[in-house]
């Protein structure tokens, strides 16, 4: 069954994550470091493209940023040329929720104002914050300071025309326009992980919530500057914005637990490719993809055949 237009992304994110006071120390995050040999601009017109081959098989693999601002033009002449012929797209990881997957959402609900527990500093900086963006004071309240972090990014994103579901859509829209299967790297449930999740996250909340508001302080051009280096490719360039809330959730260790499993999802995924004849493509979050161990330096380590975007 479906669940509401407004809670898929909230759950998407929480499911990800898999949210909880767990005691162990936070593992290292595993997308901090990047592969700086990766890190190379494209040759070709567009966005940068990576390739695993090995024999007559090949994988066409490009990275994607978080988001698009709307209406940002980029050249997809080269895409659209790669998906013909293409057996198979390995598009992004989903979440699979259903509406039982809602009243986990409530007990990331705040009995009491959230803004009573914080930093006097911190509650100062989400009230100027809230005004920033439009929103009324206390329109997070009710909210853990982790999920009205993020409510607080998506609505800040939303308001600068920033959308997180770009350029993913349209690279599958065209896919399937050219009659190519879409395949997502990954598929996990939101229902097992909601049940992980526990509302008393004290330092690390905090933490999220400073997370996204220096996004909100830090203004749109960083993220909009990041984007024309991606449809440009310029790789560096591209993974200049800060990371934010990303940052936030990989300092979790099931947030970093999450990143290390969806980097052997990508890595498995493209190696099944690569064992039938043909090519195919892949579209990958680009520190997924760059990171010290992330797909690129797991495929090479593999015995693949890895081709930057400057030897295209």
């Amino acid at each position: 069954m479906n669940v509401g237009r407004a809670a898929k992304p909230l759950l998407a994110v929480l499911a990800l994550i898999g949210l909880t006071a767990a005691a162990p120390p936070p593992l290292p995050d595993p997308e901090a470091q990047v592969a700086d040999e990766f890190v190379v601009n494209g040759r070709l017109p567009g966005p940068a493209w990576w390739t695993a081959s090995r024999g007559d098989s090949k994988v066409f693999i490009l990275g994607m940023p978080g988001a698009l601002p709307k209406g940002l033009a980029w050249d997809t002449s080269v895409l659209e040329r790669r998906l013909k012929g293409s057996t198979v797209l390995i598009g992004r990881p989903q979440v699979s929720a259903g509406l039982g997957d809602l009243f986990g959402l409530m007990k990331l609900r705040s009995a009491k104002p959230m803004e009573d527990a914080l930093s006097p500093a911190l509650r100062a900086r989400l009230k100027a914050d809230e005004a920033q963006i439009g929103r009324d004071p206390g329109a997070y309240s009710h909210w853990t300071p982790v999920v009205a972090g993020l409510k607080l990014i998506g609505d800040y994103r939303k308001g600068q025309n920033l959308d997180s579901g770009e350029p993913g859509a349209t690279i599958e829209r065209l896919a399937r326009r050219d009659g190519v299967h879409v395949e997502p790297a990954g598929v996990y449930r939101a229902g097992a992980l909601l049940k992980t999740i526990t509302p008393e996250l004290g330092a690390i909340g905090e933490l999220c919530l400073s997370d996204a508001l220096d996004e909100v302080e830090a203004g749109p051009e960083p993220m909009r500057t990041a984007a024309e280096g991606w449809a440009h490719g310029d790789s560096r360039a591209a993974l200049s914005a800060s990371r934010g809330y990303e940052k936030c959730v990989n300092a979790m260790p099931e947030g970093a637990d999450l990143a290390r499993r969806a980097m052997i999802d990508t890595t498995t995924s493209i190696e099944r490719a690569l064992a039938r004849p043909g090519r195919a493509i892949a579209i990958v979050n680009l520190r997924t993809l760059l990171a010290s161990d992330g797909v690129l330096q797991q495929l090479r380590s593999q015995g693949y055949r890895v081709t930057t975007p400057e030897e295209e």
